[in-house]
């Protein structure tokens, strides 16, 4: 075998190890940057406002209309604020695939539905007094695909789901 035959070889190996090597480093920081941001959405969710926003949603009692927010104490009004446009945030990130659905799905599905259901018509009037059809688009978005995943495949606790897990 000529000597420039096997120098063509190794050098061909090294590019072509050379590639796999940088696929699997694409790889690895690809994961890396979605472990992050689901490590980022986790931790954003637990602001005193954001929780505020979410409690007091749970607890208005009947339709939660522009008129009910609106007559809200100044931190309960932001607070509730705080809670749609996270929600709106959140729908973004999923659509943009920097967070997967299905993780938002574990870790909040339960809540953005139920969210949505009771903020439904309050979208709808700020929508209508806004002249913006595009208001708190991302959360209704979210709260659809959360209920499409539900329709395929129904909501089983993770308690019931995981319970054959191992560490």
């Amino acid at each position: 075998m000529e000597l420039s035959l096997v120098f063509q070889l190794i050098s061909t190996t090294a590019v072509i190890l050379g590639i796999i090597f940088g696929l699997l480093n694409l790889r690895n920081f690809q994961m890396m940057r979605r472990r992050e941001a689901a490590i980022l959405m986790l931790n954003s969710f637990q602001t005193t406002d954001f929780v505020r926003g979410l409690m007091l949603m749970f607890d208005l009692r009947g339709e939660i209309s522009m008129k009910t927010v609106e007559k809200l104490p100044k931190e309960d009004y932001l607070a509730f604020y705080i809670l749609l446009g996270t929600w709106e945030r959140l729908g973004i990130l999923v659509h943009r695939r920097e967070i997967p659905l299905d993780l938002v799905d574990d870790a909040f599905g339960g809540t953005v539905m139920v969210s949505w259901q009771r903020l439904e018509g309050f979208v709808t009037q700020f929508r209508e007094n806004s002249k913006r059809d595009t208001a708190f688009e991302w959360f209704q978005w979210l709260a659809e695909r959360i209920r499409e995943r539900e329709h395929t495949d129904a909501a089983i606790p993770a308690y019931i789901r995981a319970r054959k897990w191992k560490a």
